[in-house]
């Protein structure tokens, strides 16, 4: 086409003007359409990462990591195991059998002692030497570092206590009432309360009996295996019954000394085999569950001196956040208030999606020489919760987590004293969070590794099927940073100290590791793809150019990269304007160790290192006559690699007018 010239101007030529993209640091926006994207940000980027000050290339590949689990069934539980001396174990759950690893799953030994549910999925916490796995539906199981898994085992609900007054003073009237029940407590809990013993009427109210001659004793049933010993509860209507005192043996005598604690009740429920919870985690030197399938509305938290401990009588306790109402706890984690104190941090979930934050805190009130422990909570306000336990991820001073309208981040803001606000982080990408399905976000999975936080995801699916990736050094997001989706991911320093990010896949019978060591995914290649906006070519943009080339730069390239050019051309609008394959040169660099002449330059010959480019430079003629450009970057062979730097389409103005076909 000839080249136009301003015609005011004799012999003046346009000047050329240049469309360059050299940083794509704000990641993937999906919020606003491609025709208004700004030029440090991307359409798509599947399976890519933001390397540099914001330069895209091919993600880290995915292996197989150990060997797969004995009974080649899906893993449906995992965790990291650390001893005290040093040494890294794996523990893994596949239908139902727990199994270890002490040589980085390369080979796997039964656990004895206990077997679990076989399609409930298994959460894991160490505290102190103990691994902790809970379901929800089989009592606690404990891994120590042994093959020989510690289960919690329930003690019976004790027969009725017989009562036997002693002195005048309590035979001598009926004047006052009084009833006993006892209930079984073992080194985690309680059992439930046994039936009430026959009334006793006596003559004296109870301040007034004393240890020699007006007193009762209680006789309690024969104790039971694991039991540890009696607490004794007194009532005076049959009706409510308090703690009174405990006895190693199966004789309490009540001489009217202990004081009544109107704070802990006689037990309805059954602890000592543990809380039903699907999760523990570590607040403190306390232990909170949550999800309790028995009573949904719970917040449990363990003894704080008696490790695994859950029962009152060991400084543990409990909370039934509002009861009857629309908040589900679903995640407790370590955090803190506003002032930077301490305090058990759980997520709530709601049917309309909302849910809230509330905080924990534990007080301890001293009544005689009775010591108890009284928890309380409040929500925070405006906070969202989450349906989705798994995606909550400490990063840093602040979480991040999945709710069903958004990622929000909680912290405290510089121009909020006092206060944790919470905020919507994954604004860009909000379309795009609306794709995952509800019938799946309760297994999201998250971990903050490499300054950066994965996000497993359904995206229209009961199953994760991909995982988004914030990279938190450039607040962007890459909402498909893996066409993989992943069931939990662990963070796991293997035997020889090199830290790892394993994971496992829904259906999967063995883990795998993310690592930039791997190409492609288990031995197979990905297909990467890269999309800009669509840029005009000129400030009015309704002005064209004639686009002389496109050129582009690329650092380290490896293998085939295919790169397409689209654009709005004058006379046949929106299309493919030409495709071209980046083949990159290839050297052998470095001295070899073959002879020179007769001289071995080492005692060995090799071959040395095979090396690429530092950075290529490309271009392709265009010639055609645009409005817009836009470009597309793929790769799909099993070496394909690169750090893309620059793309850029040059020409001059052409002020040829607007096409008919705009014209209304």
């Amino acid at each position: 086409m000839p080249l136009n010239v301003d015609v005011g101007e004799v012999g003046s030529f346009p000047n050329p003007s240049y469309l360059t993209l050299n940083n794509w640091k704000k990641g993937v926006i999906t919020l606003i359409n491609e025709s208004r994207l700004p030029k440090d940000a991307l359409k798509e980027a599947d399976n890519l990462f933001l390397y540099e000050d914001g330069m895209p290339g091919p993600r880290p590949g995915v292996n197989w990591y150990g060997s797969t689990s004995p009974n080649g069934l899906a893993i449906i539980g995992g965790d990291y195991y650390q001893a005290s001396d040093g040494t890294s174990h794996i523990v893994i759950v596949a239908g139902g059998v727990v199994y270890r690893s002490i040589n980085d799953g390369v080979t796997w030994t039964i656990c004895t002692g206990a077997t679990l549910n076989t399609t409930a999925t298994v959460s894991m916490h160490q505290d102190g030497g103990f691994l902790y796995l809970t379901n929800g539906i089989d009592n606690i199981t404990r891994y120590n570092g042994t093959t020989v898994l510690l289960t919690y085992t329930a003690l019976t609900t004790p027969g009725v206590p017989t009562v036997v007054e002693t002195g005048a003073g309590l035979t001598s009237g009926t004047a006052n009432n009084y009833y006993y029940r006892c209930a079984r407590v073992n080194s985690v809990g309680f059992s439930i309360a046994s039936a009430p013993s026959t009334l006793i009427q006596t003559g004296l109210e109870r301040n007034a009996w004393d240890t020699v001659t007006n007193f009762a004793t209680v006789t309690l049933p024969a104790f039971s295996v694991g039991q540890d010993r009696y607490d004794v509860f007194i009532s005076t209507d049959n009706i409510y019954y308090y703690y009174l005192g405990s006895t190693v043996t199966t004789i309490y005598v009540d001489t009217g000394t202990d004081l009544v604690n109107p704070s802990v009740l006689a037990p309805e429920g059954n602890t000592t085999q543990g809380p039903k919870v699907e999760e523990l985690s570590g607040v403190g030197s306390r232990m909170y569950g949550v999800r309790d399938t028995v009573n949904k509305y719970r917040i449990w938290a363990s003894s704080g001196t008696t490790p695994g401990a859950f029962s009152p009588s060991y400084d543990a306790a409990y909370i039934d956040w509002q009861p009857g109402g629309k908040f589900f706890p679903k995640k407790a984690v370590d955090y803190r208030g506003g002032k930077g104190d301490p305090l058990a941090t759980v997520w709530c979930d709601s049917a309309d999606g909302q849910g809230c934050i509330i905080q924990v805190s534990l007080e301890t009130v001293t009544i005689g020489d009775i010591s108890i422990t009284v928890p309380s909570a409040f929500k925070l306000p405006g906070s969202r919760g989450t349906p989705a336990p798994g995606s909550v991820v400490n990063v840093l001073n602040d979480y991040f987590y999945y709710n069903s309208q958004a990622f929000y981040n909680i912290g405290t803001r510089a121009q909020l004293q006092n206060i944790l606000s919470t905020d919507e982080a994954s604004s860009n990408i909000r379309p795009t969070v609306k794709q995952i399905s509800q019938s799946g976000e309760a297994n999201i999975a998250s971990v903050y590794f490499d300054a950066r936080i994965y996000f497993s995801v359904p995206y229209g699916s009961a199953t994760n099927n991909a995982t988004i990736v914030y990279d938190t050094e450039r607040r962007a997001w890459l909402p498909k940073a893996f066409t993989l989706g992943f069931s939990k991911f662990l963070r796991y320093t293997d035997t020889t100290r090199s830290q790892k990010l394993l994971c496992w896949k829904p259906g999967d019978a063995r883990l795998s590791e993310i690592s930039s060591a791997f190409q492609g995914d288990y031995g197979v290649p990905f297909t990467t793809s890269l999309i800009t906006g669509l840029y005009s070519v000129n400030r009015n943009r309704f002005e064209f150019e004639f686009t002389e080339q496109g050129e582009m730069e690329f650092s380290n390239p490896q293998g085939l990269i295919n790169i397409e050019l689209l654009g709005i051309e004058r006379s046949r609008g929106y299309r493919a304007i030409g495709t071209e394959t980046v083949t990159p040169t290839v050297t052998n660099i470095g001295w070899d160790t073959f002879n020179w002449d007769t001289k071995p330059w080492d005692d060995a010959s090799i071959v040395p290192n095979l090396f690429s480019e530092s950075s290529i430079k490309r271009y392709f003629p265009v010639q055609r006559e645009l409005n817009a450009v836009q470009w597309r970057v793929t790769t799909n062979s099993l070496n394909s690699g690169y750090v893309l730097r620059t793309l850029q389409t040059g020409g001059t103005p052409t002020f040829g007018g607007l096409p008919r076909a705009w014209k209304l």
